[in-house]
C-alpha cells in the first residue's frame, strides 16, 4: 500500500479484519497499532517492545508466539468488539491521558531533583 494519508489510513484501518504485526523487532511504541485500535481494529502480534502494553489480548486482540498461532489469531479476531477497540484506544491513549502522564513524570522527576538536593545539603 506505501504510505498513507490521514483519511486513506483512517478508511484502511476502519475496514480492515484486524491490523497483523509479524515483526520480530522490538517495537517502542507501536503507533500503528494505537492507530488501528482507535478505528476499532484488533491488533494481531508478536509480543515484541511495547506491543504487550498496546495489545490486551483476547480483548483488544491477539499476542502470538507462532506463525500458526498468528494464522489462528487472524481467523478469530473479527470475533473481538469493535467498539472496546476503540473504548480502549480512547481510555489509554487519548490527548488528555498523554498530558496527564506527562505531567505526573515531570512532577515526580521535579520531587526527585529537590529531593536529592536537600540530600546533598544534609551534613
Amino acid at each position: 500500500m506505501g504510505p498513507l494519508g490521514f483519511n486513506a489510513k483512517r478508511r484502511f484501518l476502519n475496514a480492515a479484519r484486524c491490523l497483523v504485526i509479524p515483526s520480530l523487532a522490538a517495537e517502542t511504541s507501536s503507533l500503528v497499532a494505537m492507530e488501528a485500535l482507535a478505528c476499532g481494529t484488533p491488533v494481531v502480534a508478536f509480543p515484541n517492545g511495547a506491543l504487550a502494553d498496546v495489545i490486551e489480548h483476547g480483548r483488544t486482540g491477539f499476542l502470538v508466539n507462532t506463525v500458526d498461532e498468528m494464522a489462528q489469531a487472524i481467523l478469530a479476531a473479527p470475533s473481538l468488539d469493535a467498539e472496546a477497540c476503540r473504548v480502549e484506544a480512547r481510555r489509554r491513549f487519548s490527548l488528555e491521558r498523554m498530558i496527564s502522564s506527562y505531567m505526573a513524570a515531570y512532577q515526580a522527576l521535579a520531587q526527585l531533583g529537590t529531593d536529592c538536593r536537600r540530600f546533598a545539603a544534609a551534613p
